[in-house]
């Protein structure tokens, strides 16, 4: 009975005390070895941003994954062959 009261105390401090300090709209707090930055540089900008693309590549050209290994090209063509994978026999 007293691990049960003594748990249940634990578990609500824990809710009250993880709650400490917060309140209103959480702002970072100022940097200790510099300067607070100025009004103008903690206003959000909305500009466009490059993104960097894969490079273009040739329709007959290789494939290579990050590794440097050639990543094959399927064939359109070429058929599936799905029949023979119904009967596996046992052995």
């Amino acid at each position: 009975m007293k691990k049960s009261i003594l748990f249940a105390t634990g578990i609500a401090l824990t809710g009250v005390l993880g709650g400490c300090g917060v309140r209103g709209d959480l702002r970072r707090p100022p940097p200790i070895f510099s300067e607070p930055p100025s009004e103008e540089a903690q206003i959000p900008v909305d500009a466009p941003v490059e993104f960097a693309l894969r490079p273009e590549q040739a329709d007959d050209g290789a494939y290579y994954n990050p590794l440097g290994g050639e990543i094959p090209k399927p064939d359109p063509a070429a058929d599936v062959g799905e029949d023979g994978l119904g009967d596996i026999p046992s052995g």
